[in-house]
């Protein structure tokens, strides 16, 4: 059918310009009974927010279904099983994202396929498309045959190398030119803004404003720590967000002293900052917390599992184990089988669930992906990963998360001597 795409830089209202659009076009063209918009995203908390925004547009009468593209291309396989067995595909595993995301592309460029899909979801809607692989795009190429498509992206907010140049370019010229949009909605802050152009642009920074700073936090973590505690303290209201590359180390050595005791000569903290932990890192730390052997039977498993009940991918594992019994007489589990079902869990919370708002919190930049806060602080360590283009990416995506300011701690003055904070014209 056709394409609808809006590019821009972060905070000029892409994912408002592709509400605003889908808005429009369920006016016009009202959703049968049996219709709803698909919402597509790469990561789930993009999902939630784009859920969030959905749930904004009284038309749709919150007729849409928000999912990750992994979660839609593995209903979509288990749907047309039967077809692509037929085609001479194997079924991918449960787990094995990119494999099923390639089916599932391949599936929907079969006109029966994308027909169906197109008979339910009319209008399918795309944000952070630069996240995209060459599996997933490929997917939305295909559904863009049949349905109309809404997507938005700015490829300098790609932050994995190996997607670069970003796949949806390849086939996005056939459908349509993106509509460009360049005014900032996030913050009407000119030194934020200007910054921001700076680094995105390849120029130094200007280190030393109101809203913007730089500072060259050399020696033990206390001194960055003590910039850390001040900053809150004299931010005069708002969420802070601890911003950095790298969380190892520096980073977590300067949170912990301004979680733990008062610093400085204003004496300033403690201050409750809280780490948000990546999905894989939380699955591990439980799985590792369970201890479960190779194999065990009920109630040796129930025994392991019983301690951390209190958490609903656990608990629902439990209740899993019960009803196996019950049903299917099974008394024999192996540890493969329950951590399965724990992941399922935790996949569900992914799904359905919403992080918890904290007036504190430190995350990698890559976590903070699409989001925004009030103040912004960059811990920018030793250990920043990648070339310098990859370091403007990362302070780029870091210092457009913040509408009010933004301060940046660097841990040694040649870091701040060198690109992303010098342009490569002073460098050389």
């Amino acid at each position: 059918m056709t394409v609808t795409a809006f590019e821009g830089p972060a905070g000029t209202g892409k994912t408002h310009s592709l509400m605003e659009q889908l808005a429009g076009a369920v006016e016009r063209n009202a959703l049968a009974s049996h219709e709803r918009v698909l919402a597509l995203t790469f990561m789930h908390g993009s999902r939630r927010r784009l859920d969030s925004r959905l749930r904004e547009i009284e038309a749709l009468s919150r007729r849409f279904q928000a999912s990750t593209l992994d979660s839609f291309a593995w209903r979509l396989c288990q749907r047309w099983r039967s077809l692509a067995r037929s085609l001479g595909h194997a079924i991918p595993s449960e787990g094995n994202f990119d494999l099923t995301c390639s089916l599932a592309a391949a599936l929907l460029a079969r006109p029966a396929v994308s027909a169906w899909v197109c008979a339910s979801y009319p209008f399918i809607v795309v944000d952070e498309a630069q996240d995209l692989s060459t599996e997933r795009s490929m997917m939305i190429q295909e559904a863009a045959v049949a349905c109309h498509v809404l997507l938005a992206f700015d490829e300098f907010q790609c932050l994995n190398p190996t997607l670069r140049p970003i796949p949806i370019q390849t086939w996005l010229p056939e459908f349509c030119e993106p509509v460009k949009l360049d005014t900032c909605r996030r913050t009407e802050d000119a030194e934020l803004l200007e910054a921001a152009r700076a680094v995105r642009d390849g120029r130094s920074v200007d280190r030393d404003g109101r809203s913007f700073k730089l500072a060259v936090t050399p020696g033990r973590p206390q001194f960055a720590a003590t910039y850390l505690a001040n900053f809150i303290a004299w931010r005069r209201g708002g969420n802070v967000a601890v911003l950095t590359p790298a969380r190892r180390g520096f980073a977590t050595n300067i949170v912990d002293l301004v979680r733990a005791r008062p610093l400085g000569k204003s004496r300033n903290g403690p201050f409750p900052i809280e780490w948000e932990n990546s999905d894989a890192a939380e699955r591990d730390a439980l799985w590792e917390g369970l201890a479960m052997p190779a194999n065990c039977n009920v109630s040796d498993a129930l025994a392991h599992l019983e301690p951390h009940s209190h958490l609903p991918a656990v608990k629902s594992s439990m209740e899993w184990i019960g009803r196996q019994r019950r049903v299917l007489g099974t008394d024999e589990f192996t540890a493969n089988e329950i951590q399965r079902q724990i992941d399922r869990g935790l996949a569900a919370r992914r799904h359905y669930g919403s992080r918890a708002r904290t007036e504190y919190s430190a995350m990698t930049i890559h976590q903070a992906k699409n989001r925004e806060f009030d103040h912004v602080v960059i811990i920018w360590p030793y250990t920043v990963p990648s070339d310098d283009e990859q370091k403007r990416r990362l302070l780029y995506n870091a210092l457009t998360r913040a509408r009010r300011s933004c301060l940046v701690l660097v841990q040694a003055q040649k870091l701040a001597d060198a690109p992303p904070f010098v342009g490569e014209a002073v460098v050389a």
